[in-house]
């Protein structure tokens, strides 16, 4: 028997550890442990010094709480504080519930309205769409030139002889009844999903707008911008009925405004010259006009108090955001955090060490 083999049956006695001869142990693999530490902390530091930089970016917002009239009495506020939305549940809520803000963010009308915001990217002069970007950033390199048509020569024949006629200019693609994307769209799309999050407190209702990216201004903006767009989205959707509403009142206003001007000049002018004419004929066409004229009045009238109502309405639907946090552009970067990587990789150096010195010694044992 080995003296290695003595000192791993002496480690365990008993069905006890004897964390002395244990510690003898590793302290007689330490050389290994010290090339397993330094090859993982090498490793540690490529990867700390040649990841890109990102920055982290912030904003909280409260949208309004306003609710319609709900017999639930203390049980809503009760149910409030166990987190449970009642009044959302019931068909109280005014309008789109917190908790499908995500949903929002997430979706395709919201994350092309994102993609074609204008973002100040630092190698561009002027400001320019993030999908501008992603296409004028997507030429490719010597390299992958020379292996598109050399290693990847049948792959580049193929697709040059299978591609679809399509054009990278237009995002939304409705030719064919249904929004399909190509490849740079997609990685377009992507890249927002995974640099924007939102959260949302149910308890509270307070959202919380999350943004990661390279450029600390973009990443601001891309924060601002959501939130931006979050509370367009929503007053949208908050006001459709009454801006539907307004806009027909306004139209049909409009219409009945050039009508009654018009029989309003002409009953007036009919008036001034038969001021002192009297004939049955001239009374029965003064009747008329005077009765159309009043017709038209009246309705002209109520649709003007109706289309002041419909402002009123759409104002007082309109929901309102409270800013708690608002974005700030990010000085500090939030990763690569280079300590925490070579403490990591250290750590993992010492475990990854000692298992392969026990394994080792396992190996000469049963071999």
């Amino acid at each position: 028997m080995t003296l290695e083999e003595n000192k791993e049956r002496a480690i365990i006695k008993d069905d006890e550890i004897d964390l002395i001869a244990l510690v003898k142990t590793i302290w007689d693999g330490r050389k290994i442990i010290y090339y397993s530490v330094g090859i993982c902390v090498l490793i540690g530091l490529i990867i700390a010094f040649t990841s890109p930089d990102k920055y982290t970016a912030s904003a909280t917002l409260l949208p309004s709480a306003e609710k319609k009239a709900s017999n639930l009495g203390g049980l809503g506020d009760l149910a409030g504080m166990a987190g449970i939305n009642l009044g959302s549940m019931l068909g109280d809520a005014s309008g789109i519930p917190a908790e499908i803000y995500p949903q929002v963010v997430k979706s395709y009308p919201f994350q092309r309205e994102m993609i074609m915001q204008q973002y100040n990217f630092r190698n561009c002069d002027t400001p320019k769409s993030f999908y501008e970007y992603i296409v004028s950033d997507s030429v490719e390199s010597v390299g992958d030139i020379l292996l598109k048509y050399t290693i990847k020569l049948p792959w580049t024949l193929k697709d040059a002889i299978f591609k679809e006629v399509s054009s990278d200019n237009k995002l939304n693609k409705t030719d064919v009844g249904v929004i399909f994307l190509t490849e740079k769209e997609k990685y377009a799309y992507e890249m927002i999903q995974e640099s924007v999050q939102l959260n949302v407190d149910k308890k509270t209702g307070i959202v919380s707008v999350f943004a990661q990216g390279n450029e600390a201004i973009v990443t601001a903006q891309f924060v601002e911008k959501t939130v931006e767009l979050l509370q367009d989205y929503m007053i949208k959707y908050k006001t459709k009925q009454s801006r539907q509403s307004l806009e027909f009142i306004t139209k049909q206003f409009d219409e009945k405004k050039v009508e009654y001007e018009s029989i309003q000049k002409k009953y007036f002018n009919y008036k001034d010259q038969h001021r002192n004419t009297i004939s049955e004929r001239v009374d029965i066409e003064y009747q008329r006009l005077r009765d159309e004229y009043e017709i038209i009045s009246n309705v002209y009238k109520g649709l003007a108090q109706q289309l002041e109502q419909a402002k009123i309405t759409v104002v007082e639907e309109t929901p309102a955001f409270t800013i708690i946090d608002p974005a700030i552009v990010p000085i500090d970067k939030s990763s690569p955090r280079k300590v925490l990587i070579l403490i990591i990789s250290g750590f993992f150096g010492v475990l990854l060490g000692i298992a392969s010195f026990f394994l080792r010694n396992m190996y000469y044992r049963y071999v």
